[in-house]
């Protein structure tokens, strides 16, 4: 093994935290796209808006997302579809 590889053990994790990244920055897109839709069309007409994000943790097979960014209304009354 020349000096320059990477041993597979760190392969392997960086290739998962890499997965879960992508995963988690996917899902806060839909998420977002959601509470838009939520508000534009749902909700039109009323004054509810956005009230900022939560954060949740949450288990995939690609393993744990921590710091997944929720986005929430001032009602409270949106729900996310993904989970």
């Amino acid at each position: 093994m020349s000096k320059r590889s990477i041993p597979n053990v760190d392969w392997a994790n960086q290739l998962e935290n890499a997965i879960r990244q992508f995963v988690k920055e996917k899902l806060e897109l839909i998420m977002r796209e959601e509470i838009k839709n939520f508000l534009e069309i749902e909700q039109a007409g009323t004054s509810n808006m956005r009230n900022g994000y939560y954060q949740r943790n949450l288990d995939t097979q690609y393993g744990r997302i921590e710091g997944l960014l929720v986005p929430r209304d001032r009602n409270g009354e949106f729900q996310t579809q993904l989970f």
